[in-house]
């Protein structure tokens, strides 16, 4: 078990440490031109960046054909086309609730349906203070180009300094807009972070590589023992508890 020790080390140190879940950065570098210098609330960038806390890297998958041997008594299916699932993103709401607003007004504004409130209607006293929506009314979506953007999501691991993070994969989602936005639960009893979910569509994504490990602070150094393992699970607990030190070091910053 020495050995496997030994070899645990030696990989984890070649690859730059153990990946962590809670690094990473979701960027929305494009938000500007009419649609969104329109919006009735559109935060700083670093807004939305420091607050999302949580979002899954895409998967993809391929959608397939298939060919019957009917004589051969076999088959075998080939890839058609590439298919991308959604994109689903959590942000924490601070007091003025931004990243909520932000995203509500992206969707009503793809609608464009705020000309359809009037006041024109008899409505009661005590609802006079609200608009009220138009009978006759219609929708007009705006346009594509205008409503989608970029989502980048970066993949990070700590590095010496904030700004030197070590990034191993940028991927790019291009075309990209919030398609629902999910219930934010409200509640009485106890007190929580408040946390706003939205879905968002794209077109597509490309994934870029890079290697984090030059600005990686972990080495074989971090695994530290006295006594060898005896075991397999022995030898990656003794892993697990040489990183935890990291994780907890570098884990409040997102």
């Amino acid at each position: 078990m020495a050995n496997l020790y030994s070899k645990l080390q030696k990989e984890i140190a070649r690859g730059g440490g153990i990946a962590k879940s809670n690094q990473f950065r979701v960027v929305f570098p494009q938000l500007s031109g009419s649609f969104f210098d329109n919006l009735a609330v559109k935060p700083e960038r670093e807004t939305l960046e420091v607050f999302c806390n949580n979002v899954s890297l895409p998967s993809v998958q391929a959608a397939t054909g298939q060919v019957n041997g009917y004589y051969t008594g076999s088959s075998y299916k080939y890839p058609t086309m590439k298919m991308y699932n959604d994109l689903s993103l959590s942000f924490v709401c601070d007091a003025n609730m931004t990243a909520l607003k932000f995203f509500h007004s992206w969707f009503d504004n793809i609608f464009q349906d705020k000309n359809q409130f009037d006041q024109d209607e008899r409505i009661p006293d005590e609802m006079s203070h609200y608009p009220q929506r138009k009978r006759n009314r219609f929708t007009r979506l705006a346009y594509p180009d205008s409503y989608q953007t970029t989502v980048l999501i970066d993949k990070l691991e700590p590095g010496p300094r904030y700004r030197d993070q070590g990034r191993s994969m940028r991927y790019f989602l291009t075309n990209a807009y919030p398609y629902s936005i999910d219930a934010v639960p409200l509640d009485a009893g106890t007190q929580t972070l408040l946390v706003c979910s939205v879905n968002m569509f794209y077109e597509r994504f490309e994934v870029q590589f890079e290697d984090a490990r030059k600005n990686l602070r972990s080495d074989s150094n971090n695994i530290k023992s006295s006594r060898p393992p005896t075991s397999l699970s022995g030898a990656l607990d003794s892993v697990k508890d040489a990183f935890s030190g990291l994780t907890d070091s570098f884990g409040g910053l997102f």
